[in-house]
């Protein structure tokens, strides 16, 4: 049987050979295998950023999908090395946190350390192991291998707090999580935060900013103006209508988000 899909994303970059090389593993290994580029512009070390790309294509992506996830600041270290099944799709990725947006919405189906050095590369190293050791983990399982050859089975995994707003008596304290391309502020409020009162009557507060109301799409407010909407994975972001919220607030990933009913 031809195998199916291997996603790729990383904090690499375009330019050097380190995403190619792994490339090179992958269809070594796996001959057909087809391979997509996710992200690799994830910001340095920023296991945050990573695991919001990941949440937000897990439901794109068919069962049996293998995802190859590298952002790894530990790379090296005594950190784990894990094989996340969860949505009939394979996780493969450094035990560091970068699973945890897709494993708010899918319960784990099964988790195993990655220890077989048979499976790995014959000289592995100490700063490569998304071409070494994950590489040839994620071949192994999109060929149907079974993954009790990887190591043995693990109950738990490293979550990130990031993902969880704190409540407070009118709405919520949150933080932007992720800054994307247009300069949209996506917060770790979710839809299911917006219950019981109109969207008209919320009020978010950032940056000493404050926005009234959460609009249904980006051209509900003039050009310029700083809106706070439901973006489509369901997050609220802040955003200015053709603009970017980013550098007008001067605000990023870590940024405090208030969400509050208004008074």
């Amino acid at each position: 049987m031809k195998p199916g899909i291997i996603t790729l994303t990383t904090d690499f970059g375009q330019i050097g050979p380190y995403v190619a090389a792994m490339k090179g593993i992958l269809l070594g290994l796996a001959p057909g295998a087809a391979l997509v580029d996710v992200c690799h512009s994830i910001a340095p070390q920023n296991v945050l950023e990573g695991s919001f790309v990941l949440a937000g294509i897990v439901d794109a992506f068919p069962a049996g999908t293998v995802h190859l996830v590298v952002v790894d600041p530990g790379v090296g270290t005594d950190r784990k090395l894990i094989a996340v099944k969860a949505a009939d799709q394979w996780f493969v990725l450094p035990d560091n946190g970068v699973i945890t947006g897709v494993s708010r919405g899918h319960p784990s189906q099964g988790v195993w350390e990655i220890t077989n050095p048979n499976l790995a590369r014959r000289e592995i190293s100490p700063t490569f192991h998304g071409r070494d050791i994950l590489a040839p983990a994620a071949a192994h399982l999109i060929k149907g291998g079974d993954p009790a050859e990887l190591g043995a089975a693990v109950s738990r995994f490293i979550t990130l707090r990031n993902f969880e707003p704190t409540p407070t008596e009118n709405g919520c304290i949150g933080e932007v999580i992720f800054k994307d391309t247009f300069g949209n502020l996506i917060t770790n409020i979710k839809e299911e935060h917006l219950t019981g009162r109109a969207a008209k009557d919320w009020v978010a507060e950032i940056a000493g900013q404050r926005v009234e109301g959460i609009v249904r799409t980006y051209g509900d407010r003039p050009t310029g103006s700083l809106v706070a909407l439901l973006g489509s994975g369901g997050w609220v972001e802040v955003a200015v209508v053709n603009g970017d919220a980013g550098r007008v607030l001067s605000a990023g990933p870590g940024t405090t988000v208030w969400l509050r009913t208004a008074n």
